[in-house]
């Protein structure tokens, strides 16, 4: 499985299933969050959301992908540094474990994933990166070809550049 890292959204990512960086209740946000109900059609989008929420922390839901040009979203709910101080990385392995088995278990070849609870939910962004290089690593896949780290920022990019090279 090849794991390549870009300076992009998921958006721009050209894959098949993308990650959105969600909230327990599954409502449209501001960031990537927003981005995504933005193009997908937020009221189509938002309907499907309503049926599966909400969900717990770690946790994912899979939607359609509507109008992003990918076949399916994942919602993750990352950990919120300020809440999970305690279990945030655990947390945060959970959610990109469970993403990963999501994708793998509907065939996808290619998975987009944001950076995941270091925006506004504070999670440390190096600690992060470290703890979601090593389950990309970890994880293996019979269907899934490419792991695509998006990182809308250039802290992000080169942060994450760091750790892999």
């Amino acid at each position: 499985m090849l794991f390549e890292i870009r300076n992009c959204s998921v958006l721009d990512a050209g894959a098949d299933i993308i990650v959105n960086a969600d909230n327990r209740e599954l409502q449209a946000g501001g960031g990537v969050c927003g981005a995504i109900f933005s193009k997908a059609g937020y009221e189509k989008l938002q309907a499907e959301c309503n049926k599966l929420a909400p969900i717990d922390t770690g946790a994912v839901a899979v939607t359609k992908g509507y109008g992003t040009g990918a076949n399916y979203i994942i919602h993750a709910v990352g950990p919120n540094f300020w809440e999970n101080r305690l279990d945030w990385k655990m947390k945060l392995k959970q959610v990109y474990w469970n993403s990963l088995s999501a994708a793998d278990i509907l065939n996808c070849k290619q998975i987009a994933f944001p950076c995941i609870s270091t925006g506004i939910y504070g999670c440390p962004l190096k600690e992060s990166a470290e703890i979601v290089v090593g389950i990309i690593k970890e994880f293996a896949s019979k269907n899934l070809e490419k792991v695509i780290l998006c990182c809308y920022t250039q802290e992000e990019y080169t942060v994450y550049m760091d750790i892999v090279n």
